[in-house]
């Protein structure tokens, strides 16, 4: 990549940076209306989580009672319930695994010591969320043939009867979660329902990308905590917890008009909190009201989360260029498709987006070759009218319109592709089709840092050599050589550190993200000596 490209890019970085931080000052999420406020603000104080102590206080009740599990087979995970709330107890996903070569696969269950999803209770009854379910009489349910299956629980806590069915499906991460209240007593129950997770990161991924809590209205939310409560208050399409890979997500069947409550606690500091407060509800003597949900568990990946809830997909979220990270993922996986291999798909994408900008590139290569031409007679112009700014900004647009030269002209294309280059890093960031993939040789995870291991070779703190990242950094280095070269000193010196740095910084970054830019360095070195051969 030419060296004007490099700084106008980390200067670009900067300012998506300062505008997100901004933006989330001068526009942040919607308030509680103040009447809504006064009502419900002494409920958020009295209302408390299911703490860890209380929980096991509950369990030493229920011994007696015998808990009860419940396995679940499908051809995408497993799962076991306990009769305890029916919550699950653990969620493996048997298709993603916690490291490259441990087939120990990725739980959803994140937070077992916290609380285990999913928490349902009432506003005014907490402790529902831990009573003793009866559930069906099968133990293990395994699906094989059919496509689906339901467990049903049951239970009563005084004058409510309590039913939960979860339809668990063969080929999909998506179950189906219905709630049905039946009042068995004689006066009126007001209240509403409540459902509560808690999460912390399922996977390990870099750090520069969103991981927490989120809600969904008519655009993707994420809830950054920080000490205090945060809450929402209106329209809500779905809401849950996500990682880097990967997402929980509860979606509410559409009610008409429906204001729905949502509050985000940070309990430490990985563990999130989300709840979910439904509409209020008056059941009279007799009455059932029911509510449906949809429940997702598993991979941010679009084929998955568009099959019975496309806009879950807008989940996944590449930040501020999403719409052009998007469709550079469909390339991806288009490509992956003869290829059966994501390196080789990062090199065809990288050769491709470098034709695309072929002519805006030699465009700015020509511009800055006939700058370079003219630098001698800018530098005597500078030595004349030093001490004179005015009449030296007079003679250099003059020399600008004497010889037909736009100054900006080499940096517009730039700023052009700008959005393509950081929206092509965040998809290499973020794509799940990338973790654990391999590429060649020694390059076996395309989401994790390369490393070449030499027998008992070992440097310290990055163990084997990267190898890849040296060459990136080389490739620099030679590009920057074959660049112009630049009169400003101090413009110089940041040239002459560029590959240092770029080197140092990518040493911990993903080897698809390493690939890419190594594979663009040599393309754009290729390109730059196309230009100058051309222009003799």
């Amino acid at each position: 990549m030419e060296n004007r490209v490099l700084i106008a890019l980390i200067l670009s970085i900067i300012v998506i940076a300062v505008f997100s931080y901004l933006y989330n000052i001068l526009f942040p999420p919607p308030n509680l209306p103040t009447s809504i406020k006064n009502a419900t603000n002494k409920t958020i104080k009295n209302l408390k989580p299911i703490s860890k102590s209380k929980e096991k206080i509950q369990f030493i009740k229920t011994n007696k009672i015998q808990l009860k599990s419940y396995f679940v087979e499908t051809s995408y995970y497993n799962s076991t319930l306990i009769s305890s709330g029916a919550r699950f107890k653990n969620f493996k996903l048997k298709r993603y695994f916690v490291e490259e070569n441990k087939r120990e696969p990725i739980e959803l269950v994140s937070s077992p010591q916290e609380s285990l999803p999913l928490e349902i209770y009432l506003e005014t009854d907490p402790e529902i969320a831990i009573i003793n379910f009866n559930g069906p009489n099968v133990s293990k349910i395994v699906l094989n043939n059919s496509t689906s299956k339901t467990l049903k629980f049951w239970a009563k806590k005084e004058n409510l009867y309590i039913e939960k069915e979860i339809v668990f499906k063969n080929d999909s991460y998506f179950m189906d979660y219905i709630i049905k209240l039946k009042n068995l007593g004689n006066n009126p129950i007001q209240d509403r329902l409540l459902i509560r997770g808690v999460f912390e990161p399922f996977s390990q991924g870099t750090r520069y990308t969103f991981k927490g809590p989120y809600y969904y209205t008519d655009h993707l939310n994420e809830v950054k905590l920080k000490d205090k409560i945060n809450e929402y208050v209106g329209s809500l399409k779905y809401l849950g917890y996500q990682d880097v890979y990967f997402i929980v997500a509860v979606i509410p069947e559409v009610l008409t008009n429906a204001t729905y409550r949502a509050t985000f606690r940070k309990i430490n500091q990985e563990t999130q909190e989300f709840i979910l407060w439904t509409p209020p509800f008056k059941l009279d003597p007799g009455q059932t009201f029911t509510y449906k949900f949809k429940l997702y568990m598993g991979p941010k990946k679009t084929e998955e989360m568009k099959k019975e809830y496309p806009l879950l997909t807008k989940a996944l979220y590449f930040g501020i260029f999403d719409f052009v990270a998007k469709p550079l993922l469909y390339g991806l996986k288009f490509f992956n498709k003869f290829t059966h291999n994501y390196g080789w798909d990062i090199v065809i994408l990288t050769v491709l987006l470098r034709l695309l900008f072929f002519p805006l590139n030699h465009f700015s290569y020509k511009s800055m070759k006939r700058m370079q031409e003219l630098q001698p007679i800018f530098q005597r112009l500078r030595e004349k009218y030093k001490d004179d700014p005015k009449t030296l900004n007079k003679e250099l647009m003059d020399l600008y319109k004497r010889y037909k030269i736009n100054p900006f002209s080499g940096c517009l294309p730039i700023l052009i592709q700008i959005p393509v280059f950081i929206a092509f890093y965040k998809v290499l960031l973020m794509a799940i089709e990338l973790r654990h993939a391999p590429f060649i040789l020694w390059i076996t995870d395309l989401s994790a840092p390369e490393r070449l291991y030499i027998g008992n070779f070992h440097i310290p703190y990055l163990g084997g050599i990267p190898l890849l990242t040296i060459l990136m950094g080389a490739s620099m280095y030679l590009q920057q050589k074959l660049s112009p070269s630049v009169s400003d000193p101090f413009q110089a010196k940041i040239m002459n550190l560029m590959p240092i740095i770029f080197t140092i910084l990518f040493i911990n970054f993903p080897s698809g993200l390493v690939l890419y830019w190594f594979v663009n360095n040599i393309l754009s070195i290729g390109q730059q000596y196309f230009t100058l051969k051309i222009s003799k």
